[in-house]
C-alpha cells in the first residue's frame, strides 16, 4: 500500500476545497495539491503519514529549498515565513486532534476524525483573512461529500 506524507492542513484544505466545489488546477508554484488532491480524493484507503514538514504536496514546489518554505506570507505586518506559520499551525492541529507527528492513518480514518473534533476545529485552521464560519461549512460540505 503507498503511503503519502501530508501535513494535517493540507488534507484539511483539500476536504475544504473539495466542499467548496473548487476544482484542483496545477499552480503557478508548481506543488502537487491538484495531484495529491486527486489520489486521495479518489481513495478513502490510502495510507498517510502524517509530518510538520515538507509535504509530497510541497516537494515539488519552487518554493521548496533545501527541505525548507522560502515563502512570505506577505498579508501579516510585518511578513512571516510560511514555513514557521504552518509548522505552527500543524503542531496545533496535532494536538487539536490528539494525534503524534508521524501517525499514519487512512483517509477514511482521518475523516472521522475531523467529523468526531469538527465542534470548534475551524478555529484552529483558518487562516487569516478567511471566514471561519465559511471554513466550517466549507469543512461539513467536505465530510458530507466524502460521506463520513
Amino acid at each position: 500500500m503507498i503511503t503519502v506524507q501530508l501535513r494535517p492542513h493540507h488534507l484539511l484544505d483539500i476536504i475544504s476545497q473539495h466542499g467548496a466545489g473548487t476544482p484542483f488546477e496545477p499552480s503557478e508554484y508548481g506543488h502537487a495539491l491538484h495531484t495529491v488532491a486527486a489520489a486521495v480524493l479518489a481513495d478513502p484507503q490510502m495510507n498517510i503519514e502524517f509530518v510538520v514538514d515538507a509535504d509530497d504536496i510541497c516537494a515539488p514546489c519552487k518554493h521548496l529549498v533545501n527541505g525548507r518554505c522560502d515563502d512570505v506570507l506577505r498579508r501579516f505586518d510585518p511578513p512571516k515565513s510560511k514555513q514557521e506559520y504552518n509548522d505552527d499551525l500543524d503542531r496545533r492541529l496535532f494536538v487539536y486532534l490528539g494525534m503524534a507527528e508521524g501517525a499514519t492513518m487512512t483517509f477514511a480514518r482521518f475523516l472521522r476524525l475531523i467529523r468526531e473534533h469538527l465542534d470548534g476545529l475551524e478555529q484552529v485552521c483558518t487562516h487569516p483573512g478567511e471566514d471561519a464560519a465559511r471554513r466550517r461549512e466549507n469543512l461539513e460540505r467536505g465530510l458530507d461529500k466524502l460521506q463520513a
